[in-house]
């Protein structure tokens, strides 16, 4: 599939990123009849990645420290980020879905970078699990949530199917050592992330 690089200014204001290249079109060997893709955005992206990496549930998050390589699954493909500004991403039914996708990820890259000017560093997501999260939730097993325990809305909860706002015992006054727990275990943009949004 030859073709001719097409660069695209998405975000005109953005204050990391604006534009993206599309560098390569190939064949998905993941998903017959769609392509994937190799884009370069026009800034390097290394500083940013790991509080990238808590802008998305942990569930989604494949984060490779060393390298600094962050792979996520998320609108039913993988796309990966690297350092150097380079995207691949798979799964796409034409090159117009995928600019449409990048642009929403671009979107999370500057909302990031802004959010690293202001000093908010990124939490290690890996090391995160649902007994750590289990630990900091009331415990009561009420329901609320429609979930049949904590444990099981622990687990949602880091996949992206849950919201945190939907443990109801955690929004009363006297839950706040249960919510400072989550507050240091996540971090403020994880809570966020994972739908906090205050008593």
């Amino acid at each position: 599939m030859e073709m001719d690089e097409v660069k695209r200014e998405l975000i005109p204001d953005g204050p990391l990123v604006r534009e993206v290249t599309l560098k390569q079109v190939k064949p998905c060997i993941a998903s017959e009849g769609k392509i994937r893709v190799l884009m370069e955005l026009d800034s390097e992206i290394g500083d940013i990645i790991p509080l990238l990496a808590n802008m998305y549930p942990p569930g989604a998050v494949n984060y490779v420290k060393k390298k600094n390589i962050l792979t996520l699954t998320i609108y039913d493909r993988l796309i990966s980020l690297y350092p150097s500004g380079k995207v691949s991403m798979n799964k796409n039914h034409d090159v117009d879905e995928a600019f449409d996708i990048i642009r929403r990820i671009m979107e999370r890259i500057n909302q990031a970078h802004e959010a690293y000017m202001r000093g908010v560093r990124g939490r290690d997501v890996e090391s995160i699990g649902p007994l750590d999260i289990q630990r900091c939730l009331p415990g009561s097993n009420c329901g609320e949530c429609g979930e049949s325990t904590c444990m099981a809305f622990a687990m949602k909860l880091l996949n992206g199917e849950q919201k945190l706002d939907n443990c109801h015992p955690l929004k009363e006054p006297w839950m706040q050592e249960n919510v400072h727990c989550l507050e240091k275990l996540l971090g403020e943009q994880l809570m966020e992330t994972l739908g906090w949004s205050g008593y």
